[in-house]
């Protein structure tokens, strides 16, 4: 029988054992010899703790069986029970049998777990991201978004201006994995900080925004196979240089991974809104998103498609300002040139509102919104500009309203530099 041990350390640790290697062992019994086959098999089936439980039982058996001794190392490795991995291994690197090759092998293998020792002690982690940029925008009158802005007569005037985001990141992780069913999981708290400036220039600071966020929340991450976390949100709004509104929420999501490079993603978002002036207030209310995500990716990643369904509940106070809605949207990413990638994405949204707007003399608003954004983005390698990135967006908005005063057209040109520090 071929010594499995040969395959299992070239995959973990990348090296090229010598023949020696097998013919070390080649003549060790094993009893069973089905137990240790079965061990090999459900580890390569991702059941590593049935693996180490045979593993276990077969040392307690013959505890002089190094081979199974090596085979329980990689699979204590695996399970990130590195100290345990390092006592195994170097049990069989103290015995005055094993052939020096052998050694040597183990001596490098132990080398690499005791980085992923000292990588695994280095729970939290931080970073920082910069983005500022222009924009010119077809007709600003309209506001970022449906309930921020808009009224019937707000529509015509373009304008530009700047725009800054800056975002400080954070993630702690726990010193011990989970073991959940057969996944090895690490526990991670999760947060992110988030200010964003949007100035007009001329005469559009009636419509400049700023947006103050928080979202903290532990994760839990079995690897590729799925994800999952549960953040809690804080939002300050600031529009036309004056205190809009607070939003505090919550935002779970789970991201499982049907096979290699497809991965389906639950989501929610659920926020309670409360504005500050008067005549905003009949926005108050719950906001609500439920969607699904699907993502496949090809050629080692460099191109992914996305597909995906939500629904809409804006939860306004007032019926006329009260909408729901389903949303459909496709996008993907691919190379563009040497180190570019271009994204495009497509979206059909419906706005059904719950009331007639009877003071302005507007039926029961039923809209549909297309949104399709473009755009390109270039990473600097070296100079003076090397580890930032270069994007540029467009952005077509069209609105179809049976009120012939919410129908409109919008585009919006975008360019900024953007960089990770971590």
């Amino acid at each position: 029988m071929i010594n499995k041990i040969l395959t299992s350390v070239c995959l973990t640790t990348g090296l090229l054992l010598p023949p020696v290697f097998q013919s070390a062992f080649a003549e060790e019994a094993i009893d069973p010899e089905t137990l240790f086959t079965e061990a090999l098999k459900y580890r390569r089936d991702g059941e590593l703790f049935t693996s180490i439980e045979i593993f276990e039982t077969i040392l307690n058996n013959q505890p002089g069986l190094n081979r199974a001794r090596l085979e329980l190392a990689v699979s204590y490795h695996l399970t990130r029970r590195y100290e345990d991995a390092k006592e195994q291994l170097t049990q069989v690197l103290n015995d005055p049998e094993t052939p020096d090759e052998v050694k040597l092998s183990i001596t490098a293998y132990i080398a690499q777990l005791s980085g992923d020792i000292k990588t695994a002690a280095e729970r939290s982690s931080s970073s920082l991201y910069i983005s500022a940029g222009i924009f010119a925008d077809s007709n600003i009158n309209l506001g970022p978004a449906k309930d921020i802005g808009i009224t019937p007569d707000s529509k015509g005037e373009s304008g530009s201006g700047g725009q800054f985001m800056f975002t400080y990141s954070h993630r702690s992780r726990a010193s011990q994995a989970l073991h959940i069913g057969q996944s090895i999981v690490d526990f991670e708290w999760q947060s992110q900080a988030t200010a964003y400036i949007k100035e007009h220039t001329s005469d559009g600071s009636d419509f400049d925004l700023s947006v103050l966020s928080l979202n903290t929340g532990p994760a839990l991450i079995a690897g590729e196979s799925w994800r999952g976390a549960f953040n809690f949100r804080l939002e300050k709004i600031f529009f036309g240089n004056e205190s809009y509104a607070d939003f505090i929420g919550i935002n779970p999501l789970y991201t499982y991974s049907i096979m290699k490079d497809l991965e389906i993603t639950f989501e929610n978002i659920t926020l309670a809104r409360e504005y500050d002036k008067v005549e905003d207030q009949k926005l108050t209310g719950t906001l609500s998103m439920w969607g699904i995500d699907v993502a496949k990716y090809y050629a080692n990643q460099a191109i992914g498609i996305q597909a995906g369904v939500k629904y809409h509940d804006n939860g306004a106070k007032a019926g006329e300002l009260h909408f729901t809605g389903g949303e459909i949207y496709f996008g993907g990413q691919m190379p563009a040139w040497k180190d570019a990638r271009a994204y495009l994405t497509v979206s059909s949204r419906d706005y059904r509102y719950k009331a007639a707007d009877t003071i302005n003399n507007y039926a029961k608003r039923d809209e549909t919104e297309l949104l399709a954004v473009l755009g390109a983005s270039h990473d600097f390698r070296a100079g003076a500009l090397k580890s930032w990135t270069l994007n540029a967006q467009y952005t077509y908005t069209n609105n179809d309203s049976n009120e012939e005063d919410f129908t409109y057209d919008r585009n919006v040109f975008e360019v900024n530099l953007r960089r990770y520090f971590f």
